[in-house]
């Protein structure tokens, strides 16, 4: 039921003022979708009937059964977010990798109306600090989420970008063998592949049908990916890496292992390549029916949608005329900065224009630099594991330049990064790292997991938090490279202004109706594109509505609170603080954060 978001990714317009304009993206949110399970009347079985419960072990009991009862409908989301579900009294359950139905809409509405009716039930000044802040993302989701039933045929699966069919390779790759029920459970989402991309299909026709399909520009790169995943079929990276992640494991003898491995290598040239080569073959027959190139407003309802989409996936109460503004008022002011500071040393010029990297160390070299430089401003660093991967070469034209895999709620010691060596040649390493690891998604990620928060919470993602976070620890480890300062800023401000430009098109395309033309026209004016990179940028926010603006706009909102609580304490605001005051209150609506913020501001006063 929960909407949790899918795995994300950023391809930002990057713009080097000087010389061309270069794409980049990054990060990664562990996965999920609604398998389409009907749990009409399941909502109030989660309240619980004990009445010699106080009201904060009432709600807690409430958080736990429904984390619990909703976290088990779909069996990935379930392995990512714990790793030892006996632990939360997860004993059985179905091995579900998902599906849809045509009542998944009213199903979901009465769902939504029955959690309403529950947390009326809750006196929200009985319960605790954590607790409150719990039930007012619960109550703010619902409220959300009624309020848009309508739109259920915008959203999309098959995105070209952050699609299902992107997703799930990196997730099966990594998914992690404890036990043996874990290479079950594996095998059984295998074989469930080639049914669950048909189910979801279905849903694809029926949005078409609606007059609400997808341009021919993006079935054709959603086409191209699935025909590159399945090139080479026995060379697929899920062979090899089963092997790896099986041998470990002692309790499943050398017998068994070999079977396993037969059956996966079957289920994966069979069930998978089968799901992927179907799905391209299906939505070739989607072609022609998406009769809006452009963006979200061209719809009937395209501008509500995308309002929903920046209150709740960016989690903004700011208008889009707002952001608009704001937007134009930052790329000017930067701008600006960036070329008087420029005109005025060549040497300096010179360094922007050969583009000179923060650093030269190896990846492993960077983290541990982060990692000494970011505490004076940030909290204590958790001591865990991390690794630093490659992308596989057959995801690697489909993949973002970099992502950051979470881990289980219950075992975050185990961290994994991926970098595209497709983009290594254009990528800096010292922001992509400080956005993926410290002081962005893997300090973020694991620091939360030291508080004891409410289990419901961990149903719900909150991208313009974690990607506006990242951003912003991303803009913030320019100032910790050892090189110029003043190149060093340079540089951050370019970064910035390349992030605003790609969301104010993104906002000019999906709100106000650009043209690729407009884009175009928009780009020359600065400089600083041409047809080709007008094209694609066009393109990209059609495909992605809103994803720019997770970033964008999620790191303007931490530098407003930043400015608000500096404002108010003065000479008593502290920046590390300010940082684990975030991290405290972890992944929300920034409207929600605002008001807890005045409390800290009391508090530190």
């Amino acid at each position: 039921m929960i909407k949790r978001m899918n795995a994300k990714c950023r391809y930002v317009l990057s713009v080097s003022l000087i010389l061309a304009l270069v794409m980049t993206g990054c990060s990664w949110d562990s996965a999920s979708s609604n398998n389409g399970t009907d749990n009409s009347g399941q909502i109030s079985e989660y309240y619980p009937d004990d009445t010699e419960l106080s009201a904060s072990e009432r709600f807690d009991e409430f958080s736990k059964n429904m984390f619990v009862g909703e976290i088990v409908e779909n069996t990935i989301d379930l392995h990512y977010t714990v790793a030892y579900p006996q632990n939360y009294g997860i004993e059985d359950y179905e091995v579900e990798l998902g599906s849809y139905e045509a009542s998944d809409a009213a199903d979901a509405k009465k769902e939504l109306e029955e959690l309403q009716k529950t947390l009326q039930k809750f006196s929200r000044d009985d319960l605790t600090k954590e607790q409150q802040i719990a039930y007012d993302i619960l109550d703010d989701y619902v409220e959300l989420e009624l309020a848009s039933e309508d739109l259920y045929y915008y959203g999309e699966i098959f995105s070209p970008l952050t699609g299902m069919h992107t997703q799930l390779p990196v997730l099966l790759a990594e998914y992690t063998f404890r036990c043996e029920q874990d290479v079950t459970d594996y095998l059984a989402l295998l074989s469930q592949v080639d049914e669950t991309f048909s189910s979801y299909f279905v849903y694809e026709q029926e949005k078409a049908d609606a007059g609400l399909g997808v341009p021919d520009f993006a079935l054709e790169d959603t086409i191209e990916a699935c025909e590159e995943f399945t090139k080479n079929p026995k060379d697929c990276y899920l062979i090899d890496t089963f092997s790896i992640r099986i041998a470990p494991l002692d309790d499943i003898s050398d017998e068994k292992k070999e079977e396993y491995k037969k059956q996966n290598r079957e289920l994966v040239l069979g069930d998978v390549m089968d799901g992927y080569r179907n799905l391209a073959k299906n939505l070739e027959t989607l072609k022609g029916k998406g009769k809006n190139e452009a963006g979200l407003c061209n719809f009937e309802k395209g501008k509500e949608y995308y309002e929903y989409l920046v209150r709740s996936n960016v989690g903004s109460d700011m208008s889009i005329a707002e952001i608009k503004k704001t937007t134009e008022e930052f790329i000017d002011t930067r701008m600006s900065a960036i070329f008087d500071t420029l005109y005025d040393d060549m040497e300096l010029y010179y360094m922007f224009l050969n583009d000179e990297p923060l650093s030269t160390k190896e990846p492993d070299e960077i983290m541990e630099e982060l990692i000494e430089k970011c505490q004076k401003d940030f909290g204590n660093i958790p001591d865990v594991n991390y690794e630093i991967k490659n992308v596989p070469i057959a995801m690697e034209e489909h993949l973002n330049p970099a992502f950051y895999l979470t881990p289980p709620i219950d075992d975050s010691n185990d961290n994994v990064i991926y970098i595209n060596q497709k983009y290594e040649d254009r990528e800096d390493l010292y922001p992509l790292l400080a956005h993926e690891g410290y002081p962005g998604h893997l300090y973020q990620i694991v620091s939360s997991a030291s508080y004891d928060r409410p289990l419901v919470r961990n149903l719900f993602s909150f991208p313009g938090y974690t990607e506006g976070f990242a951003t912003y620890a991303e803009l913030y480890s320019y100032t910790l490279a050892d090189v110029d300062a003043d190149y060093a800023k340079m540089k951050q401000y370019d970064n910035s202004v390349s992030l605003a430009l790609s969301a104010y098109i993104d906002i000019c395309v999906n709100y106000y109706g650009w043209s690729e033309e407009d884009v175009f026209e928009y780009l020359e004016e600065t400089g600083m594109g041409d047809e080709e990179t007008a094209k694609e940028v066009f393109q990209m926010v059609v495909e992605e509505p809103s994803e720019y603006l997770e970033y964008y706009v999620g790191f303007l909102e931490f530098m407003n609170l930043r400015n608000e609580a500096k404002e108010k304490l003065g000479s008593r605001f502290n920046l590390r603080d300010f940082h684990e005051f975030l991290i405290s209150v972890g992944p929300a609506p920034f409207y929600l954060i605002e008001d807890y913020m005045q409390e800290w501001i009391e508090e530190q006063k």
